[in-house]
């Protein structure tokens, strides 16, 4: 069982087993505790989407302090697995946690969702950086109102301003790695 916990909420201090190799890049315990209490009243009763969900701890950490439901997309079969098993360890059923195997940029569960995170391998943004922004902006379209999307990214890697449809509420930089959040303009 990997060091990876979950920060808060119901299963505060539950281990999450985590995909083996370095294909997926889990959020630091410290940055999805931060995040969450960021998204503080945001969560509770939430539909929530993460894309390159890789060991699906976002998800997770959303349902334990009281989402309603989460969607997470993920393309390699180990990390699917791994979130499967995760969430028979937890009790969750296919009602609370949905997990699709596929590609973040083509695979888009039904909206709306209140909060969706985007945390691709950070390489992803090097070498597809006008494919994520893209993805982003037209997250726009599956967003509720009052919803929030949240990119994680290596510092310098990822800029929020200017997407359409999406405006800036808050950047956050932690060491070398930045958290955007961004709302339906106006």
């Amino acid at each position: 069982m990997s060091g990876l916990r979950i920060t808060g909420g119901e299963w505060r201090g539950r281990r999450l087993r985590t995909p083996r190799g370095d294909a997926t890049r889990p959020s630091s315990d410290q940055f999805r505790e931060s995040v969450m209490q960021i998204l503080g009243d945001r969560l509770p009763g939430a539909r929530v989407l993460d894309l390159f969900g890789g060991s699906g701890a976002l998800a997770f950490e959303s349902l334990s302090p009281g989402a309603a439901s989460a969607a997470v997309v993920e393309l390699a079969r180990a990390a699917v697995d791994v979130i499967r098993r995760n969430a028979e360890e937890l009790g969750l059923g296919r009602d609370t946690l949905q997990v699709l195997r596929g590609d973040a940029y083509r695979v888009r569960p039904p909206g709306p969702f209140d909060v969706v995170f985007v945390a691709p391998p950070y390489p992803l943004f090097r070498s597809e950086g006008h494919r994520i922004r893209r993805l982003v902006a037209d997250l726009a379209a599956v967003l509720a109102p009052g919803g929030v999307v949240v990119v994680q990214a290596g510092l310098g890697d990822f800029h929020g301003a200017g997407l359409p449809g999406l405006v800036v509420d808050d950047e956050r930089t932690y060491g070398r790695t930045t958290f955007w959040f961004l709302t339906l303009a106006a």
